[in-house]
């Protein structure tokens, strides 16, 4: 028998030459041209239905059985377990912490406090002494300015003003007066009272001893010249005469 690509063909041998050829049977062993593209179609449409079927999968959201799992009470009790666990490890680290820190307190407690305490105490005494400073100051001015206040009131008691010019320089110079005295309200420097009130000794100079039907004894009952004083600290002593 020889075989010639997809056909079989049987041939009696001859010894020599070729006799008659008797009837020739061939079997096809080709599929059809329909019958493949057939095929492909078939395996083109599995292939889609495939893919279809995984892209349907993938947007799908997560089965019943993945939400169970995450809602059983295994898990939740696992889970319950895991955050008590990570509780008690911070409660653990607190108590260290405390621990450390009540160590530290009971070894550095009073230093820290008796530093606080030095700290507070410089800071009152700078503070003391600034105001100090600034008080100091203000009486020192005070003093060489009182001295031009003086004048001025010396020169009101002796001048009386006859002419409409001579009153309006004498209020120019009550204007310039009054500045003054506003520019000590302004530096907490204000007038020692003096009549009315009882003697004191130091905050008045007693010029002399009067008898007095308006005030009883020991009460101041005229003024001399005025006192100043810049908050509690004297200036200058009002001058002054005693109910006898």
């Amino acid at each position: 028998m020889i075989r010639c690509g997809l056909v079989a063909v049987s041939l009696p041998l001859l010894a020599f030459g070729f006799g008659t050829l008797p009837h020739v049977k061939l079997a096809s062993r080709q599929p059809s041209v329909s019958a493949l593209f057939s095929e492909e179609a078939s395996a083109d449409d599995a292939s889609s239905d495939a893919s279809t079927s995984e892209e349907e999968q993938a947007a799908s959201p997560p089965s019943e059985d993945t939400s169970d799992i995450l809602n059983s009470p295994a898990f939740l009790t696992r889970k319950v377990e895991v955050l008590q666990s990570d509780i008690a490890a911070m409660e653990k680290e607190i108590e260290e912490a405390n621990a450390l820190y009540t160590a530290g307190k009971a070894e550095w407690g009073d230093k820290f406090d008796m530093l606080n305490k030095e700290s507070q105490l410089m800071q009152e005494r700078f503070a003391e002494q600034g105001a100090q400073g600034k008080e100091t100051a203000t009486v020192e001015v005070a003093q060489k300015i009182l001295n031009v206040l003086d004048n001025y009131d010396r020169a009101f008691q002796s001048v009386e003003a006859a002419t409409n010019e001579e009153v309006e320089i004498v209020d120019a110079y009550k204007n310039t007066y009054d500045m003054i005295l506003d520019a000590f309200s302004e530096l907490n420097v204000t007038k020692v009272e003096t009549v009315g009130t009882e003697f004191d000794y130091e905050m008045h100079q007693a010029m002399m001893q009067m008898p007095s039907d308006e005030y009883e004894e020991g009460i101041v009952c005229q003024e001399f010249a005025m006192g100043w004083k810049c908050g509690e600290k004297l200036i200058r002593p009002a001058m002054v005469a005693v109910a006898a």
